[in-house]
């Protein structure tokens, strides 16, 4: 359970560091290329949050790491599904695909690591 809170705030502080860094100064906007790093970032951020989540763990990393990557599908759908959508459905299909990714990329590498030693 510290696991995944570790992980979930990991995910939230890394996105929220990403937005802020790119527009805080005068003239930055979204354009295609900060959304492909965006998700370049994401998939990243993602993977060493699931990796984290599966060391806290100390067993069963890739089970962590899905039920991390759960957490994050129902993080993404849930305040939409309540309050409504404000994007494009495509934008919650990608940050859903890139947090599934990333969080079970990140503990596949732990069982990897496990499995090495």
């Amino acid at each position: 359970m510290l696991g995944l809170g570790i992980g979930y705030l990991l995910v939230l502080f890394s996105n929220a560091f990403l937005y802020t860094t790119w527009l805080r100064g005068e003239g930055h906007t979204i354009t295609s290329q900060f959304l492909a790093f965006a998700a370049i970032w994401g998939v990243v951020c993602a993977a060493i949050a699931g990796y984290v989540v599966g060391l806290v763990a100390r067993r069963k990393p890739v089970i962590h790491a899905t039920l991390f990557a759960l957490m994050l599908t129902l993080s993404y759908l849930l305040p939409s599904l309540l309050f409504g959508f404000y994007q494009p459905a495509l934008a919650y299909v990608l940050n859903i695909a890139i947090a599934i990714s990333g969080s079970m990329i990140g503990g596949w590498l732990r069982y990897w690591q496990m499995s090495q030693s």
